[in-house]
């Protein structure tokens, strides 16, 4: 996808230079940079030169930014400017620009050749049998002299300016963007109550930008109303009468100007100046009540005060109470965001001055109210031509090229025919044939000897394309530990149970505030909080690879303790009713629980969300042909959605008084006996890696890995398939974030507490209650986990050892454990050429962890 090219803004003021660059990055308007460059002197004043100091501010602000392949706006004064507002009469839409340039031979006042003029539909009106009703335009022009003389300055430093916009239309795209929110992702403003003479009526903000010979007044309401005037009076004239008062020349005049509020001589400049504010009001006043004799259906809000002469300490007050007007002055930009810019000195300092540079810049970047250029005509042309000129050249070159070939063509036929040695090249060419056959000859060999070094190296590294899967595997597991809580991933209906109840939710409230205050090593657990929480333990996980899934699937019916009965301890039916076919991973989880529903918790909790966790509903897997294409896609190049089936636990057993790392159950793979008869497995995992030895302590893996979404709360049996599954795909978080995986926790399992052990970083369902590392503590305040907005995994410390384990005595108030084995199949997308490990061959089956890959 093309880069979007960034904007500049440049505003060349009597006093200074104002320049802002802004971009679209990741879809959001930021600025990247700025430049502030004052005159030496005013450019007004009787010993200035205009046109080497603006030349001069130009040249510092290219030294300082680079501008190739930026897109540049420039404004020019008001006061030289036209703007009209016409209501066009009922006329068909494609004759709209024929009207549109008769209406500007009668309002500009100068033959049109001598001006640059656009137009741009203010009001769209209505469209009747294909007649444009109540249609309203903006018509505005400026004298082309006017404009050549501007561009000139930036002609003479080579650059390439793409907009012309006269300064009052840029303070309307500041004052619809900043102020009133129009354009942009966010919604207008509306939040002011209004009074009750001003409801039904327009809502519009005046901008008063002071400049240094004249100011500008422009009020909108961002849609239909665009109204502004000069005012004759600016910063120069408030030097002069300080200058006249106080005796001073213009230069220390200024000086003190500028620096009134730290000046003790406060009252007297402000006496001084009161006859000209007064002129100044007077002006303002004017300009307002005309406008409100011609809008009489709107209502200004405020008065935002532009420019740097607002910095005067009284100026804003005096002019709201004798406008009877709220005025306000801007401390910052509102909506512009990019901290190297905003929270910059020079420019907080300068705010006053930014805002029509930051309008200019939001009409290149294309969210600008005004969206009329006047830059002249022709210079557009003659950019286009150039711009055709190299496509031309090479089409022209192409097209001399292919005539020189052709020409020598028929010269070749025709020498051929008159040519005595006719015989002599027919031998040439016969012996040029048979060494072309040799070398071809030749060039197979090689292919085939290049084939076959490939296929040796294809050989060496398989598994390399398969390395990232089992960390997606172990997400996938990660995110489908069950979770309690309103934000966590048990909010099925039948799932609510486990954990809602009285004693569920405050043995949660007691972890919470367990995890939130820090978990001293010499304090137990309270045994009533282990049987209400609806958590899980993963110890180890094995698995093994086969050809014959089918196989395994009818060994599992024949060998689980529900030997009749489908689904298979909670397998959904979808599965149940269909073996898996082909080759793929067993993959066996062993840990324990103490929830007092034991084998039920485990079936609707554990096996439930790890056998929906890819989309199922009312127990039918979703059709991937429902999904639209790039999703049809995302879910055939990943992994583990869709391709995780045949969830079942094993079998379930209940140790009414265990003991710290002490499993009676648990411990050695069940996986063998299951597969035997079919053909030979492969352990560990693809790549090469080799697994570690039965019953080791699993290293910390990748980290706590990010939450996967949780399971869709209430979605019910009416859920549409295929939209479970664009919201479980539009969730799926990338692989390899997080830090490195948990110790385990002291006291947890019993007793004084044990080594660390477990899945890779990020297994475990809650953080403290199993030996991997995992999400950070739930505690009040921090953002929502898993089913609800996301809590994403976070860094661990890395595995290792925990407290000194001892052998605790049989209990009588020791909450019964149960120690579990759940099976899954994993169709694991294999791109490699050569099956893992090599077909045919078996090795021993290991725990294995995303530490391993």
């Amino acid at each position: 996808m093309a880069v979007e090219p960034g904007v500049w803004g440049i505003d060349v003021g009597q006093c200074a230079l104002k320049a802002i660059r802004l971009e679209r990055i990741d879809g959001v308007v930021t600025a990247t940079a700025f430049e502030y460059i004052e005159h030496p002197k005013i450019l007004s004043q009787p010993d200035a030169d205009p046109e080497q100091l603006t030349r001069e501010a130009l040249e510092k602000f290219l030294e300082r930014n680079p501008i190739k392949g930026d897109r540049v706006a420039i404004g020019v004064a008001g006061q030289s400017g036209l703007a009209r507002f016409v209501k066009l009469p009922p006329v068909e839409e494609k004759n709209i620009p024929n009207v549109v340039k008769f209406e500007a031979k009668m309002q500009i006042p100068f033959p049109l050749d001598e001006v640059v003029w656009d137009y741009q539909r203010i009001g769209e009106g209505t469209v009747t049998d294909g007649f444009a009703m109540d249609t309203e335009i903006g018509l505005f022009a400026m004298k082309r002299d006017m404009i050549s003389r501007v561009l000139a300055h930036f002609q003479a430093v080579d650059v390439e300016v793409h907009y012309v916009q006269m300064a009052p239309l840029a303070l309307c795209n500041y004052i619809a963007y900043d102020l009133l929110n129009r354009g942009g992702e966010m919604p207008p403003e509306d939040d002011e109550e209004d009074d009750d003479d001003a409801r039904g009526k327009k809502k519009c903000v005046v901008a008063l930008d002071i400049g240094t010979e004249s100011s500008s007044l422009v009020v909108t309401d961002s849609q239909k109303i665009i109204w502004q005037r000069p005012i004759p009076l600016g910063g120069n004239h408030f030097t002069k009468a300080l200058s006249k008062e106080m005796k001073l020349t213009f230069a220390k005049a200024e000086h003190l100007k500028r620096n009134a509020a730290k000046s003790p001589d406060l009252a007297k400049i402000l006496k001084s100046l009161k006859p000209v504010l007064n002129d100044f009001v007077g002006e303002v006043q004017r300009s307002l009540g005309y406008f409100t004799n011609a809008h009489r259906d709107s209502y200004i809000r405020y008065m935002m005060g532009l420019g740097s002469a607002f910095r005067l300490p009284g100026l804003q007050k005096f002019l709201s109470e004798k406008l009877s007007l709220d005025v306000r002055k801007p401390d910052n930009l509102r909506r512009l965001t990019g901290d190297s810019v905003v929270m910059a000195p020079n420019f907080t300092e300068n705010v006053l001055s930014f805002p029509v540079a930051y309008g200019l810049a939001l009409q290149a970047i294309g969210l600008g109210r005004i969206t009329t250029n006047l830059l002249p005509p022709e210079i557009i042309v003659d950019r286009q031509i150039r711009g055709k000129k190299p496509w031309a050249s090479a089409a022209a070159a192409m097209l001399i090229l292919g005539s020189t070939v052709l020409t020598f063509g028929f010269a070749a036929d025709y020498s051929a025919l008159v040519d005595s040695k006719i015989n002599g090249s027919l031998q040439m060419g016969d012996t040029a044939l048979k060494e072309a056959d040799t070398i071809n000859k030749q060039v197979a060999d090689k292919e085939t000897d290049v084939k076959n070094t490939q296929n040796d190296v294809k050989t060496i590294i398989a598994g390399q394309d398969e390395q990232k899967n089992w960390i997606r595997l172990n997400q996938y597991i990660n995110a489908c530990l069950p979770i309690p809580g309103d934000t966590g991933n048990l909010l099925l209906p039948n799932q609510l149970q486990y954990w809602r109840s009285q004693q569920g939710l405050n043995a949660l409230q007691d972890y919470r505030n367990r995890i939130a205050g820090g978990i001293p090593v010499d304090q137990p657990i309270d045994f009533k909080v282990r049987s209400s929480l609806a958590v899980v333990d993963i110890e180890s996980m094995y698995c093994r690879y086969t050809d014959n899934l089918t196989t395994f699937f009818e060994k599992v019916k024949k060998e689980t303790t529900d030997l009749t009965a489908l689904p298979l301890n909670g397998m959904i039916e979808a599965d149940a009713n269909k073996p898996p076919e082909g080759a793929g991973w067993v993959i066996e989880l062993q840990g324990t629980t103490f929830h007092e529903k034991g084998r039920d918790f485990l079936k609707s909790c554990l096996v439930a969300n790890l056998a929906n966790g890819v989309p199922v509903t009312g127990g039918v897997r979703f059709n991937v042909e429902n999904l639209p294409p790039e999703q049809q896609e995302r879910l055939k190049a990943d992994p583990i959605l869709n391709k995780v089936s045949h969830v079942f636990l094993y079998d379930v057993k209940e140790d009414k008084n265990p003991q710290p790392n002490t499993f009676v159950f648990i411990g050695q793979s069940r996986i063998d006996p299951l597969l035997a008869g079919g053909a030979a497995g492969a352990g560990g995992m693809p790549g090469g890696s080799p697994g570690m030895p039965p019953g080791a302590m699993m290293p910390g893996g990748e980290g706590g890995m990010p939450g996967m979404p949780g399971m869709d709360g209430g979605a019910g049996a009416e859920a549409d398939p295929a939209a479970v599954a664009v919201q479980r795909i539009q969730s799926w978080t990338p692989v390899m974030m997080g830090g490195s995986g948990n110790a385990g926790m002291p006291g947890m399992m019993g007793g004084e507490g044990g080594p660390g052990r477990g899945m890779p970083g990020g297994m475990a369902s809650m953080p403290g209650m199993s030996s991997g590392g995992g999400r950070p503590p739930i505690s009040p305040g921090m953002p929502a986990g898993l089913g609800g907005p996301r809590l994403p995994g976070g860094p661990g410390m890395e595995a290792g050892m925990g407290g000194a384990g001892t052998v605790a005595p049989p209990n009588p108030k020791a909450v019964p454990r149960f120690e579990f084995i759940v099976m899954l199949v994993w169709k694991e997308p294999i791109t490699s050429e050569v099956m893992p490990f090599g077909e045919g061959t078996s090795s021993t089956e290991t725990p294995v962890s995303s530490g391993d890959k």
